[in-house]
This record gives structure tokens, C-alpha cells and sequence, in this order.
């Protein structure tokens, strides 16, 4: 089968699937202690804190970049991404991204509610992750401290398996780091085309409208 062909039978069965499953999004969860919408700024950027990826096809480092890389792209200087620091924080990635997930679908913001070693291990990370940026130069305050920190995190889904396609669990949440709070979170399934080329192509933009509904902004 051509490139051609190929790239068009995915495309078709992605649109079937899409009729048949829809794109589900669950309601955007917000902290009533912080105003909307979120003020991100040069002077107060928000943190993108490593991705973490399960159930997403191709090289997991590939597309994190390419995530963290469309948000930075969207905001500019208002977000520092860490993407490239995965290795600071381990298996923090993705341990954080479901405990928020967990508590706030409780309506439960609060991070210590999780246990005190999510709170304590998330603020060792940020204070070895913040003095990395500025060791590097990406941060030039020496007495800055990051306010905001963006989380987001993909998860594979159940379903009927269709050729061609994959379903996930994209979610993402706005952590105050200072209070130790969820500012805001949000969930949606995706369907993804199920090669690298389409994954590089889609992943951003759908997390970039993730962290637009996170700040408010949407």
C-alpha cells in the first residue's frame, strides 16, 4: 500500500471512529480560592513540569518534546518548559499527574490530601528543576521562584482496539506551588492516529488547547 493510500485510510477510520466514540471532555474543574483567568507574564511564567506519556505510539521523548515545545510556542516566555530535565524528576511525572487527577475528580485540591511525600517529593523536584534553569541561564532572577507549574500527563484508555487508530486519557492541571494546591484540571479522551509522523503533528495542538482551558483563556 502507497503513502498515500496509507495516510488516507487512516484518516478515514480516524473520522469513523471519532463519529462513533466522539471526543469525551470532562468539565473543567476549578479551585474557587483562585481567580480566573490565570496570570501568566514574563515577569511570572508557570513551570511546565516533565511530561510523562503512556499508551502514546512512537518515542515517548519525541513527542514530549514536541508537546512541551507547542506550549512554549503558544506563550512564549509566560511558560519555561522542563521537558528536557525528565531525568530530575523521575517517576514524579507521572505519579503527580494521577494523584492531582485522583484528588481533583474528588473535588479535593489540596495536595498533601494525596500524602505528604507527593508535596515533599513536588517541591524537591521544583527546587532542584529551578535551580537547573538558572544554572543554565534560562533564569537570570537568582531569587526567582516559580508561583505556577502546569502538569500534564497522557494515559492509555480502554475501548475496542480499531487498526490504525489509539485511544488515550489526556489530562493536565495548573498546581500552585506555593499553596500546594490544584488551581484548575481538566480530562479528555483522545483518538490519535497511529503513527509518529501524525502523533508529532496532533499531540500538540491538543494539549495546547488543554492548557488554554486551564488558564482560563478558552
Amino acid at each position: 500500500m502507497n503513502t498515500f493510500l496509507k495516510k488516507a485510510l487512516t484518516t478515514v477510520t480516524l473520522t469513523s471512529t471519532l463519529i462513533l466514540t466522539g471526543c469525551m471532555s470532562t468539565e473543567l474543574k476549578v479551585n474557587d480560592k483562585y481567580e480566573q483567568p490565570i496570570n501568566l507574564s514574563t515577569n511570572n511564567p508557570a513551570l511546565i513540569f516533565p511530561v510523562s506519556l503512556h499508551g502514546v505510539p512512537g518515542s515517548s521523548s519525541e513527542v514530549g518534546l514536541a508537546i512541551t515545545a507547542g506550549v512554549a510556542g503558544q506563550y512564549g516566555a509566560s511558560v519555561i518548559s522542563a521537558q528536557q530535565l525528565y531525568s530530575v524528576v523521575g517517576n514524579l511525572s507521572w505519579t503527580l499527574g494521577e494523584s492531582i487527577r485522583r484528588g481533583a475528580n474528588k473535588g479535593d485540591y489540596k495536595i498533601n490530601y494525596y500524602g505528604e511525600k507527593i508535596a515533599t517529593d513536588l517541591q524537591y523536584s521544583m527546587d532542584k528543576l529551578t535551580k537547573a534553569l538558572k544554572s543554565s541561564g534560562v533564569i537570570n532572577d537568582k531569587n526567582f521562584s516559580f508561583e505556577n507549574v502546569i502538569v500534564l500527563h497522557v494515559d492509555s484508555t480502554g475501548g475496542i482496539p480499531v487498526p490504525g487508530i489509539r485511544r488515550v486519557t489526556a489530562f493536565g492541571g495548573i498546581i500552585n506551588v506555593k499553596d500546594l494546591e490544584v488551581v484548575s484540571y481538566i480530562e479528555k479522551d483522545l483518538v490519535l492516529a497511529n503513527d509518529n509522523d501524525s502523533i508529532l503533528a496532533q499531540m500538540p495542538l491538543e494539549m495546547n488547547a488543554i492548557v488554554e482551558e486551564l488558564i482560563g483563556k478558552k
